[in-house]
């Protein structure tokens, strides 16, 4: 029988985390806050600038053994201005607290100073977990000053440090070659994104998910492929793109190229309301460049659809039971792998659930609790 694990008051810190102001920035952190508390007691603190506030405003919420502490502050045009601020807001919201058995955060840039901050004040164990995609090597060359500090600042204070995927990790490694990196997927739920009804056949349908970042979604790429399609007298399928952000850019191209009969976008939709859409797809389609996880596609395999990707994140690692590969930057190659859905390749549905259960939320709890355990011993 498996020793119980001890019910520990964790602080999370988050540089990403949902707001009135963005409310869809960092929902993976939520969810994993929302997870943790299924165990422990967790309390969220997270700053940010909101341009209507005079001046610093606090707000609070429960949900069960989850405290979400969300500080607004005045955005500054000043350096030294927005630091005073956040400072303040900072001190604001540890005031609340008496003490933590230990900081969980993430994302080191832009506010990882503040998790080292945290860490002095209440003496405990530090675990981050990064998701961002600024440690890829093009990115990391562009870091300012502050980001680089950020990052040389917090080293030497993390007690554990975890990355969200093996794609990840090999960039993390790199400006921590000292440090033990532990890889610990996002969760998702297992038992929401589930396999539906076998969806029909006389249209093919092709899911795409992402903000439409254009810099690391390539939303143009897909679109291309698209049109390739559409060129080689292809006309019973449809893409589905779904974005939680404005889409009104590709909409115009999509438009301009006479692709509305093939692409429909949609959004923004509660997190629960996208299973249908997995349901109903034949395949997922993420042409990233680069992807630290990649939630959409875990989501995908959970509802038994096959993916088409670029090989990021947690694709790289993808099977050929699970999906087809396609090369970065080429629309023709991303093309030709939807041509073979098109023309009848199928996958087993049971076979790509099964290999997305690594993913659960029951799994990724577990994995985290055993770190935990590590940590605090």
């Amino acid at each position: 029988m498996q020793k119980a694990v001890e019910r520990l008051h964790i602080l999370l810190l988050s540089s990403w985390y949902p707001s009135r102001v963005s409310p869809f920035l960092g929902n993976f952190v939520q969810e994993q806050a929302r997870l943790l508390a299924k165990q422990h007691n967790v309390t969220v603190l997270y700053i940010t600038t909101d341009p209507s506030v005079p001046e610093l405003e606090e707000i609070e919420a429960f949900e069960g053994n989850l405290r979400e502490i969300v500080n607004y502050v005045p955005k500054k045009s000043y350096f030294l201005s927005r630091k005073k601020e956040f400072d303040r807001a900072f001190k604001a919201g540890i005031s609340k607290l008496n003490s933590v058995d230990l900081i969980h955060a993430h994302c080191i840039l832009p506010k990882g100073h503040l998790f080292v901050k945290a860490k002095k004040h209440f003496n405990c164990p530090l675990i981050v977990t990064e998701h961002g995609s600024y440690f890829r090597p093009e990115r990391k060359k562009k870091w300012n000053f502050k980001e680089r500090f950020v990052v040389n600042y917090s080293r030497k204070s993390i007690d554990g440090l975890i990355a969200v995927s093996e794609f990840l990790k090999s960039d993390l490694q790199k400006c921590f070659p000292e440090k033990l990196i532990d890889v610990i997927p996002n969760p998702i739920n297992v038992e929401l994104f589930r396999p539906g009804q076998q969806p029909d056949d006389t249209i093919k349908q092709f899911l795409h998910v992402s903000t439409l970042d254009p810099d690391l979604k390539d939303p143009q790429g897909i679109i291309n492929a698209v049109d390739l399609l559409c060129e080689k007298g292809y006309t019973h399928f449809k893409l589905t793109v779904v974005s939680d952000e404005s889409y009104s850019q590709w909409q115009h191209v999509v438009n301009e190229k006479k692709l509305n009969l093939y692409i429909e976008f949609a959004g923004p939709l509660q997190h629960s309301d996208l299973v249908a859409y997995y349901q109903k797809s034949h395949a997922f389609v993420l042409f990233s460049r680069y992807e630290t996880f990649s939630i959409v596609i875990a989501e995908a395999w959970s509802t038994g659809i096959p993916v088409i990707s670029t090989p990021v994140g947690i694709a790289s690692k993808m099977t050929e039971d699970q999906g087809l590969l396609v090369p970065n930057h080429d629309s023709l190659s991303l093309a030709l792998e939807m041509e073979k859905i098109l023309n009848g390749l199928t996958f087993h549905t049971q076979t790509i659930r099964d290999k997305a259960q690594q993913f659960s939320s029951e799994n990724v709890l577990k994995q985290l609790n055993q770190l935990y355990e590590r940590i605090t011993k």
